[in-house]
C-alpha cells in the first residue's frame, strides 16, 4: 500500500481573472482537490488565506501547491505571504527535503512585490513583465513534451493542444532547471491577433515592436522542475480554465508532478480507462493511480 502523501494547497487572493462573477478560483482549488485526491496517493486541505503560515501548520504537509497571486489586477502590486510564511516555505523545501508546485498564475513575481529572490531561485525560473512576460493571443495552443522524457512525462503525446488557455511566455530559465512542456511562440500569431496585447496585460513592447520581444519564434517553456536543497519545485503556468482540465494529458502529468516535488519519484501511471473503466467519470482515476 502506498503512503498517502498529505497536500497544502496556498490559496486565496486572485487577480480578477480569476476571482470573477463567472470564474473563481475556488473552483481551481475544487479541480486540484478532485484531480489528486482520485488518484488515491494524495490528500489535499486548503488554506484560503496563507499571510502569516508558519511552520507549525506548514510542516504537518508533504507539498505545498500555490495557488496565489496577492493582487486583483496585473498592473498591480502584489501582497506577498510575509516573512515568516516566506522564511517557512523555504525551509519546507530547501531544509526538509520537501516539495512545491507552483500553479498557472502563481509563478510571475515581479521584483517590486517584496517576495524573496530564493523563490526564483527555488521555481529555477523568473517570470517578470520587464524580463519579457506575456500571454500569447487566446486560443487554441500546441504544447510540446520535451525529450528526453522525465518520468513526469513518460507517456504523454508528443504534442497535445489546449484551448482558451493563458498561455505566459517570456519566462527565464535558470541553471539546473530542467523544462517538460514548451509552446513555439510563434511571431505570425501574435501579428494575425485581433487585439494582442489586452489591456488588463501589461506587456513591455520594445521600439522595435512586438518583433523583438524576447524569446520570439522559439520553444517557450510552460512547464519545468527544479531541485532546491534537499527538496524539489514543479511549475506549470496553464491551467486557467476546466478545459485544460480534461485533457488526459494534463490528467497524467499534474498529480506526477505533485508526487515528485513531494518525493523525488514518480510512481502513479495514469487513469486505466479500458473495459468497465470506461464508464467511470471525471478525472478517471477511481483511487487507482
Amino acid at each position: 500500500m502506498t503512503d498517502v502523501l498529505n497536500v497544502l494547497i496556498l490559496s486565496g487572493h486572485m487577480t480578477r481573472e480569476h476571482d470573477n462573477e463567472f470564474r473563481s478560483f475556488r473552483q481551481h482549488n475544487t479541480w486540484l482537490t478532485t484531480l489528486l485526491e482520485d488518484t488515491g496517493r494524495f490528500r489535499v486541505r486548503v488554506v484560503e488565506d496563507p499571510r502569516g503560515l508558519g511552520v507549525e501548520i506548514i510542516d504537518k504537509y508533504d507539498v505545498v501547491i500555490v495557488v496565489f497571486e496577492g493582487r486583483d489586477g496585473y498592473h498591480e502590486k502584489a501582497v506577498g505571504f510575509g516573512a515568516e510564511t516566506d522564511a517557512a516555505l523555504l525551509k519546507f523545501v530547501h531544509d526538509d527535503g520537501k516539495g512545491i508546485v507552483w500553479f498557472h498564475g502563481s509563478a510571475a513575481q515581479e521584483d517590486d512585490w517584496g517576495y524573496p529572490d530564493e523563490y526564483n531561485v527555488m521555481r529555477g525560473s523568473r517570470l517578470t513583465v520587464a524580463g519579457g512576460l506575456r500571454p500569447r493571443p487566446w486560443g487554441e495552443a500546441q504544447l510540446d513534451t520535451v525529450e528526453p522524457r522525465h518520468p513526469i512525462t513518460d507517456g504523454i503525446s508528443a504534442r497535445w493542444t489546449v484551448t482558451g488557455d493563458d498561455i505566459l511566455t517570456g519566462v527565464e530559465i535558470l541553471d539546473g532547471a530542467r523544462v517538460l512542456l514548451t509552446t513555439f511562440d510563434d511571431l505570425e500569431s501574435y501579428e494575425k491577433a485581433p487585439m494582442w496585447p489586452m489591456s488588463h496585460y501589461p506587456v513591455a513592447i520594445p521600439p522595435e515592436g512586438i518583433a523583438a520581444l524576447p524569446g520570439m519564434n522559439t520553444d517557450q517553456p510552460i512547464a519545468w522542475i527544479n531541485e532546491y536543497g534537499a527538496g524539489r519545485s514543479f511549475t506549470i503556468t496553464i491551467g486557467h480554465d476546466i478545459d485544460t482540465f480534461r485533457r488526459i494529458e494534463f490528467i497524467r502529468m499534474f498529480p506526477r508532478g505533485v508526487e515528485w516535488a513531494a518525493t523525488g519519484e514518480v510512481s502513479l501511471d495514469g487513469p486505466d480507462r479500458r473495459g468497465e473503466r470506461r464508464f467511470l467519470p471525471w478525472p478517471y482515476y477511481n483511487g487507482q493511480g
